[in-house]
């Protein structure tokens, strides 16, 4: 089963709806992560697969698999690009973490060599290492309330005029 990004983030959504969403959600990563590759024809069907893939690394934790799948259909739901859920997919699988080191560095607790380098440990596109590395504090200070509120549509904004 390869469903386009729309149907996927719809059956995410029934699937977080459903009386036991754990056990649903693996049931939809099953059914896409076991369909053969010959039936990857698009670019939509292979960005549901790498989605898929991602969000199985988060299975054997309930709690945080929910929490990624609510954020992960609202990426789908409020990105108009294929290529925009491809960048900022591990920013929002990681946003918790982000987050914590966001404040410590609004807040002057670590300095900015440590926090650059803690971004350029990053599994993120290098666009999106480069990206944050220019952010101004007050870019930055955005990014850390869109991360907070998971707020694709200010993420999305905020990164939009340069990915």
């Amino acid at each position: 089963m390869q469903p386009d990004r729309m149907s996927f983030a719809h059956q995410l959504g029934a699937a977080l709806a459903a009386p036991n969403p754990v056990l649903q959600i693996n049931e939809l990563l099953r059914q896409v992560l076991t369909s053969e590759p010959a039936t990857w024809d698009s670019d939509e069907q292979r960005l549901v697969r790498m989605i898929a893939e991602r969000l199985d690394t988060m299975s054997g934790e309930s709690r945080a698999l929910l929490l990624f799948t609510q954020d992960v259909k609202q990426l789908i739901d409020e990105t108009s690009s294929g290529e925009q859920i491809e960048l900022l997919l591990e920013l929002i699988a990681e946003r918790e973490r982000v987050l914590g080191v966001l404040h410590k560095y609004l807040d002057a607790a670590i300095t900015r060599g440590a926090f650059l380098s803690f971004v350029s440990a990053q599994r993120w596109p290098i666009v999106v290492r480069d990206l944050v590395t220019t952010l101004s504090s007050s870019e930055l200070t955005r990014m850390a309330a869109a991360l907070d509120q998971c707020d694709v549509a200010l993420l999305v904004s905020l990164f939009d005029h340069q990915l």
